[in-house]
């Protein structure tokens, strides 16, 4: 029985498989870790659990999980706004109030819907002043809070 030919000959047969499990890994976004103003949504958890922004900085949701999502901003259920993640592309928020603002993000699943909670906590710019009537956050481009 003659072994099996590889096309890279010289390569040990560990070295391969490392080198294609890393490739894996990328091609399938696991382990990213979050760029700088960007909210990572995977399918156990959001990274960074807690974000730390200032007034008037935009960040980024992006998904890395491949299944529908949606991202619900808001504490009171009767007021909360919903944004669906597109399979492509993050959706925005730029947070003008200081302060402590949570989002729960529902992943759907054949399985059933998976639940994960995150903050954006926020910190006063002097560049960037919340005042009354200005609006709290904009997602997308809409005001959450009067």
């Amino acid at each position: 029985m003659t072994p099996a030919r590889v096309p890279w000959p010289n390569v040990s047969k560990l070295a391969r498989v490392g080198f294609f499990t890393l490739l894996t890994a990328n091609v399938m976004g696991s382990g990213s870790p979050a760029a700088e103003g960007e909210i990572v949504i995977g399918a156990a958890a959001v990274e960074p659990h807690v974000f730390h922004a200032v007034t008037g900085q935009r960040v980024e949701f992006v998904k890395r999980v491949d299944a529908p999502a949606h991202v619900e901003f808001g504490e009171d259920p009767r007021q909360h706004q919903v944004y669906q993640l597109p399979a492509i592309g993050p959706i925005w928020a730029i947070f003008h109030r200081p302060g402590t603002h949570p989002y729960v993000v529902h992943i759907y699943r054949d399985r059933g819907v998976a639940v994960l909670h995150g903050i954006v906590e926020v910190v006063d710019d002097p560049e960037h002043p919340w005042g009354p009537g200005t609006c709290g956050a904009v997602v997308m481009g809409e005001c959450l809070e009067p």
